[in-house]
């Protein structure tokens, strides 16, 4: 029992960890275009969410 509760827990870190990294990647590369050009970033933003 002790086996299949230490695989559980390898597991479950190793979840949160691609997560984390998944999460990393995205934000990483919303900087990076943002910074590429502000205004376009800007204007798409508007045009998804529907703000005037």
């Amino acid at each position: 029992m002790s086996m299949v509760k230490a695989m559980v827990k390898k597991a479950y870190r190793g979840v949160l960890f691609l997560v984390f990294l998944s999460i990393l990647m995205l934000v990483t590369v919303l900087l990076m275009t943002f910074l590429a050009d502000p205004q376009a970033m800007y204007d798409h933003i508007r045009h998804t969410f529907g703000v005037r």
